[in-house]
């Protein structure tokens, strides 16, 4: 194959490719301002976008099976109590596969923070991650303050608060 045909191939397969690679979801970075989207929470609660306007939100991408999550959760789950007052919201959203096994899980849990089902627009929101679980930590700016994947050490989880 000459040069050309080759060089005609690559351009064709990168072409081909183009669309794909412009539906590839971003990863949000700090500094980021954040567009949240509508969220029905697990009791079917709606919450738009300006109900987190003024707060500093801390999403979390969990799942009931994880056993770093089950972990982190109560750690979560303290830190809320302690700074709700200051205006620090906790956001978590499964990615389990069966819907119903979230609201048993967080009932039998004692977790008061929202929880919602990740959906397309909160994947687009925050981008691709790898791991479990994932903090994304929006400041009252709405701006990306903090990314941290894997389960995170109490004065890790402590820190958060330092945001508010």
């Amino acid at each position: 194959m000459s040069k050309t045909n080759s060089a005609r191939r690559l351009l064709l397969t990168a072409l081909a490719a183009g669309p794909l690679l412009l539906n590839a979801v971003r990863a949000a970075t700090i500094g980021d301002t954040m567009s949240l989207p509508t969220t029905t929470l697990l009791d079917g609660t709606v919450l738009k976008p300006e109900h987190w306007k003024g707060k500093v939100l801390i999403v979390e991408r969990f799942a009931t099976w994880c056993p770093f999550c089950k972990v982190q959760n109560p750690k979560l789950e303290k830190l809320l109590r302690a700074n709700k007052a200051k205006g620090l919201e906790v956001l978590a959203l499964s990615i389990d596969k069966n819907a119903a096994e979230v609201p048993k899980y967080m009932q039998q849990h004692g977790y008061t923070f929202n929880a919602a089902m990740m959906t397309p627009e909160w994947q687009a929101a925050l981008g691709d991650r790898k791991g479990l679980p994932v903090i994304w930590v929006v400041g009252r700016d709405c701006k990306l303050k903090q990314v941290e994947s894997g389960e995170l050490l109490d004065e890790d989880v402590a820190e958060l608060a330092r945001w508010l």
